[in-house]
Parts: C-alpha cells; sequence; structure tokens
C-alpha cells in the first residue's frame, strides 16, 4: 500500500496528516509526500525531520494532477491511497480500503467516507448545508453493465466521493491510463479531476466501491470568502470534466449534455429554495457555484493547451538534465 499526499505550500496541515499517517498500523505501508511546484524548501524540510518513515518526491510542474501521476510514478504499493494535505486519517482507514480490495476483485477503486475535522467557524458549518464531503454510511458498489451510455446515471461521479479519499488498484492506471493534467487545482479547470477518473473507471467497465468504514476528517475552509471560491472552483471544475468527458467519449455527449442541464438546473433550485437555513449565505453559495458552471464551459480547452505547453516545457527540461 502506498499513500500518497499531495501538497503545496502548506506545512502546518500537512504535518498534522503526516502525524495520523505515522500512527497507522499496517505493514508495508509506503507514504509518500509529492511535493507540488513548492516556493520553498519547508515541505521538504517536514519530511526529512521523520527520517524514514515518509517518501519525499518533487514534481516542478503545478497542478494536481500532475502531482497525482507522480505518485502513481514513484508509487510502491500494489494499491495507492490518496489523500489531502488538510486530512486526518482514522486508524481503521487503511484497513477499510484494503478490505474492500479483497473482498472484491473486480473493484479497481475504493472510495470512503469524509466528515468534517471540525465545526468551529460560520463557513465551515455552512459547508456541510450547501454541499459536504460525505456520501453517507451505507457501503455501496457500483459496476454499470458493459454497452451504452452511462454518463446520465453515473456521470454525477461526485456521488461516489471525493479526492481527498480514494484509492487505486495501481494497475488499472496502465489499462485506462493516469489523470488528466488539465484538470483539478492548479489549472483554469480548478477541479474535476477525480469525478474524471471516477467516471472513466466506470465507463471501461471497472466497478468501484464506496466504504464508509475508510474515514478520514477533513479541515473545512474556515472564511466565508474562502467557503466561495472553493464553491465556485467546484462549478469550474464539474463543467470542465463535463467537457472533458465529453471529447473522450462521443457516445456519452447526449448523456451529458442532459446531465449537466439537471446540474445546472438543481444548482438554480438550490438558489431559489434553500434546503436549509440561514437562506441567504446558501442562496449566495449557489449563485457562486453556478457562475462558475458557466464559466467552466470554456476552461477545460484552455486548460488542455496549457497543459500541453507545460509538458513540452517539461521534457526540455527533463532532456537538458
Amino acid at each position: 500500500m502506498t499513500v500518497a499526499v499531495c501538497t503545496r505550500d502548506r506545512t502546518e496541515d500537512l504535518g498534522r496528516c503526516l502525524e495520523s499517517l505515522q500512527a497507522l498500523r499496517y505493514p508495508h505501508l509506503d507514504v509518500l509526500v509529492v511535493d507540488n511546484a513548492p516556493s520553498s524548501h519547508a515541505t521538504r524540510l517536514l519530511v526529512e525531520g521523520l527520517g524514514t518513515k515518509v517518501r519525499y518526491t518533487r514534481e516542478p510542474t503545478p497542478g494536481l494532477d500532475w502531482a497525482r501521476n507522480r505518485a502513481i510514478a514513484e508509487a510502491t504499493g500494489d494499491i495507492i491511497a490518496f489523500t489531502d494535505d488538510d486530512v486526518v486519517v482514522d486508524s481503521g482507514w487503511i484497513g477499510a480500503i484494503v478490505a474492500a480490495f479483497e473482498h472484491d476483485p473486480s473493484v479497481a477503486a475504493v472510495t470512503g467516507l469524509v466528515l468534517p475535522a471540525e465545526l468551529d467557524t460560520e463557513a465551515q458549518v455552512l459547508f456541510e448545508r450547501y454541499r459536504s464531503f460525505g456520501r453517507g454510511f451505507a457501503p455501496r458498489r457500483v459496476a454499470p453493465a458493459n454497452g451504452g451510455p452511462i454518463a446520465l446515471r453515473y456521470g454525477a461521479a461526485g456521488d461516489y466521493g471525493t479526492g481527498a479519499n480514494m484509492a487505486f488498484r495501481r494497475s488499472v492506471f496502465s489499462r485506462i491510463g493516469p489523470f488528466d493534467p488539465a484538470l483539478d487545482v492548479g489549472t483554469p479547470s480548478r477541479g474535476g479531476g477525480d469525478l474524471e477518473m471516477f467516471f472513466r473507471v466506470l465507463k471501461e467497465g471497472h466497478a468501484l466501491v464506496y466504504e464508509p468504514r475508510a474515514i478520514v476528517r477533513h479541515r473545512h475552509r474556515r472564511t466565508r470568502e474562502d467557503l466561495r471560491r472553493q464553491i465556485a472552483d467546484h462549478g469550474i471544475g464539474f463543467s470542465a470534466y463535463v467537457v472533458r468527458s465529453m471529447l473522450a467519449y462521443p457516445d456519452e455527449r447526449l448523456a451529458f449534455a442532459r446531465l449537466a442541464c439537471w446540474w445546472y438546473a438543481k444548482t438554480a433550485f438550490r438558489i431559489l429554495v434553500p434546503k436549509a437555513a440561514p437562506a441567504g449565505p446558501l442562496r449566495a453559495l449557489g449563485l457562486a457555484e453556478l457562475q462558475g458552471c458557466v464559466v467552466g464551459l470554456g476552461r477545460y480547452h484552455a486548460a488542455r493547451r496549457a497543459a500541453a505547453r507545460l509538458a513540452v516545457g517539461s521534457q526540455q527540461s527533463e532532456a537538458c538534465a
């Protein structure tokens, strides 16, 4: 098992995350920190201070999916579990993930329950009321039948988990490809890399399991403005993911178009009829997400061009080295 933590310039959060990972009792656990385009040596120094318990690698190209792909290349485990630097993992997290894979050899991906690490500020409570990373307490196995478009039923891939708590058989990436570097944090797409990979796993004929016993606790944004930006980025990332998937799977275009229309209508409904109090702040979050959805329709093409330029630059740098 390799646990990959992709991070950038957040050593305080990362320190808490690594402390929880070091407390895990699991044989042959490979903990890997991927430092993504850092602005200082702080993360490297933090990891070096832990001795041989944690490995460090640097991914100079900015973008979360670039860092995830670096983790895949550097991993030594048969299973790669990804979590975020602002997460604290439960003591039973790894055991639950491994059990889900061992129980069913057809499973290529496992996601788990994400609970709030704290609810100290209004913004953190608002996030739980508006969106929440929690996906319930019932395990689920998702495996679409072969043949025909699946996006209308399975395209809302965020229903099955989130990037803060996901794991894959390492071998699946050799069959379906790595993460798309034109998606997620650090790119014009702002998100969507985890959603796209969940959908790709299903579209390519593999099973995904949601296992709520695999628990992590996420430290939500603490201010209203940070939360508003996060929700807007979710909208941008969702639309970028939809555009990317329509390009990758022409047979899914109509299904994704219908899914997007439903999603945008649902978001608009949240603005008109908030599902909880306080109504004003929840409406503001819904508006931010809807605006992000519209902006995101044009972001994937720009992100793909940027990723292509970065790939050329990275190859030239490696050649010079």
